[in-house]
């Protein structure tokens, strides 16, 4: 075999482990982060919140689990786009409640997240 078929085919084996390389980490455990559109609304308002991976796409179908101003744990799932609603907010048995610990438990495709804010709501 002549010189230049063994570096065409040594470069055509650097090309497929590279491409092998991007597959894998563009399918598994992408990290992904979460976004809530409001800090604050109004009692019986609406708030949104997005989940996204790193390559900022929308996670689609995923169950987000957060707590109510009453301590109620409660989930939701994405949308299509990786969005998510959570309407009918309460305030809670104060003035001002607090929706919290929005997160994202993981799968084996896509890792966890917490978003670390919280959505006030008043009366």
């Amino acid at each position: 075999m002549e010189r230049k078929s063994y570096y065409l085919i040594i470069l055509l084996v650097a090309l497929v482990i590279c491409a092998g390389v991007f597959l894998y980490q563009f399918n598994n455990d992408v990290a992904t982060f979460m976004i809530v559109n409001e800090t604050e609304v109004a009692e019986n308002g609406t708030f949104a919140g997005m989940l996204m991976d790193a390559y900022s796409y929308g996670v689609a179908n995923q169950t987000i689990t957060y707590q109510t101003p009453n301590h109620e744990t409660v989930n939701v799932t994405t949308d299509e786009n990786g969005e998510f609603k959570v309407s009918n907010v309460e305030s809670g048995s104060g003035d001002v409640g607090y929706y919290s610990g929005f997160t994202f438990a993981g799968n084996g495709k896509y890792k966890g997240c917490t978003y670390e804010g919280n959505v006030s709501v008043s009366k």
